[in-house]
């Protein structure tokens, strides 16, 4: 079984008034399985919000939606962004061949911009 590293990334911009956010963060090639192994998260807000994250992948054609929980929070010294949402996980999802991983963020105060980038890395398997 043929193999080779893989990794992605992508960025989440919500605007004022936005509540939701989704972005395809990779089209598994045809062919191919990505086995994903680890991700991270950095999220740049406010200390007011609450802000959830997740991983959408298909396996046997079946969605699932995998929440992902940051580790840590922390206040910089940036106006437009003072809050920062950061962590990184192992993790074991598999995503069929020419699907996509969605990557979503929502919150529910809906009040100034948050950006939140995600990478995750894995394998790509001859499917």
């Amino acid at each position: 079984m043929a193999q080779r590293p893989f990794q992605a990334g992508a960025v989440v911009n919500l605007s004022d008034g936005e509540s939701i956010k989704e972005t395809v963060l990779v089209t598994v090639p045809r062919k191919k399985r990505f086995h994903t192994q680890y991700l991270g998260i950095n999220g740049f807000g406010h200390p007011s919000q609450s802000l959830f994250y997740a991983l959408h992948v298909t396996t046997r054609s079946r969605v699932g939606i995998y929440p992902i929980a940051p580790s840590g929070i922390s206040e910089i010294d940036e106006p437009e962004f003072p809050t920062r949402y950061f962590g990184s996980q192992g993790v074991i999802l598999y995503a069929d061949a020419g699907s996509n991983l969605i990557f979503s963020v929502a919150r529910k105060n809906t009040t100034g911009n948050v950006r939140v980038m995600i990478d995750i890395c894995g394998l790509l398997v001859d499917a």
